[in-house]
C-alpha cells in the first residue's frame, strides 16, 4: 500500500512540475524534491522519467483508465454505465490546467520513436477495447467492431473537448 501512495506522490509531484517548467525542463531530481523523496526512489518505481510520463498520461488525465478498468461485477446496467462515464468525463474535463500538460506530454510521446510510444498505442487499444467490453455488459453490444468504434469515438470525442 506504501509503494502506491508514493508513486501517486511522484505522479502528483511530475503534474506539478511539469506544468510549471514543461516537458523537456522537467528532472527526475526537481520531481523527486517536490515530491519528498530522494531521485532513488524515483527510480525504484520508474525506470526512467519516459516512463513516469506515461504513468502521469494514464493517471492523471485519461479518464477512461479508470473506467476501462472496470469490469462485469462494478457496472451491472447502462444506467450505472453512463453516470460513471458522466462523472469521470467531468472529473477529466474540470482539469483545465492538466489539458495542455496532457497535449505536451501525448505529442512528447508520439514524436519519439521506441518503446515508449509502443507502450502507449498499446495501451490506448486496449483501453478501447475494455471501454467496448462495457458495451456488451451495459447494452448487450455483441458485434466486436461496432463495440470498439463506439469505444474510439467516445474517447476520441472527450479527448477532443478537452483540447
Amino acid at each position: 500500500m506504501e509503494d502506491k501512495i508514493k508513486k501517486q506522490q511522484i505522479i502528483d509531484a511530475a503534474v506539478e512540475v511539469i506544468k510549471e517548467k514543461g516537458v523537456e525542463d522537467a528532472t527526475v531530481r526537481e520531481i523527486a524534491h517536490r515530491a519528498g523523496l530522494t531521485t532513488g526512489a524515483i527510480y525504484y518505481h520508474y525506470k526512467n522519467k519516459d516512463e513516469l510520463f506515461y504513468d502521469v498520461i494514464n493517471q492523471s488525465v485519461h479518464f477512461s483508465h479508470k473506467i476501462s478498468v472496470m469490469n462485469e461485477s462494478t457496472i451491472k446496467n447502462k444506467d450505472e454505465l453512463l453516470s460513471e462515464i458522466k462523472k469521470e468525463i467531468g472529473i477529466r474535463l474540470s482539469k483545465i490546467g492538466e489539458q495542455k500538460l496532457y497535449i505536451l506530454l501525448l505529442s512528447d510521446v508520439i514524436s519519439k520513436n521506441g518503446e515508449m510510444k509502443e507502450k502507449y498505442k498499446t495501451n490506448y487499444e486496449s483501453i478501447i477495447k475494455n471501454v467496448a467490453d462495457l458495451y456488451y455488459f451495459a447494452f448487450g453490444v455483441e458485434n466486436e467492431e461496432l463495440k470498439k468504434v463506439i469505444a474510439a469515438i467516445l474517447l476520441a470525442a472527450v479527448d477532443g473537448i478537452a483540447i
